[in-house]
């Protein structure tokens, strides 16, 4: 991928508030991304929030900077995040030029909560599973639900 390719692709997860998974240090880390740019030094850097349990130093998670010359193999993941960490500030000293960055608006995320998506509900929907236990609803074949349940089982017989 080439750099304009990889600053398009982290400026689009940054705008979408989509998580980022990318190889630093012979790692692989998942981040929150929070501001791209150019450090005082005049090297690329993301700022972002390391997802808990991808760091042994700090299993916990939190701010880090990393230098975009040594990320490798960046996926923009289709997973969401809540926006703003506690501690993201307007303005960053460290970088010169901001290529972009999340709005300071957006609702902070709590940093001990983990990533959860839900499913906008509406009212005229008949849920598909217990909310609780994720057990499939019954259904009019036992057979279809215990495909959808485990993923096997015998397609429903066809009457002739």
């Amino acid at each position: 991928m080439d750099a304009t390719e990889f600053r398009e692709q982290l400026c689009a997860a940054i705008r979408r508030r989509s998580l980022v998974m990318f190889e630093y240090g012979d790692l692989i880390r998942v981040v929150e991304p929070h501001r791209f740019g150019v450090n005082s030094a005049g090297h690329e850097m993301l700022s972002g929030w390391l997802r808990a349990g991808y760091s042994r130093s700090d299993p916990a998670g939190g701010w880090r900077n990393y230098l975009v010359s040594d990320v490798t193999a960046l996926q923009v993941l289709d997973a969401p995040f809540a926006g703003t960490r506690p501690g993201y500030s307007a303005h960053d000293a460290r970088m010169r030029e901001v290529y972009c960055e999340l709005e300071l608006a957006e609702a902070a995320a709590p940093s001990d909560s983990p990533f959860i998506v839900r499913e906008p509900a509406t009212a005229a929907s008949t849920p598909s599973s217990d909310q609780a236990t994720g057990t499939p609803a019954p259904t009019e074949h036992p057979a279809e639900a215990a495909r959808t349940r485990d993923g096997e089982g015998d397609p429903p017989s066809a009457t002739p």
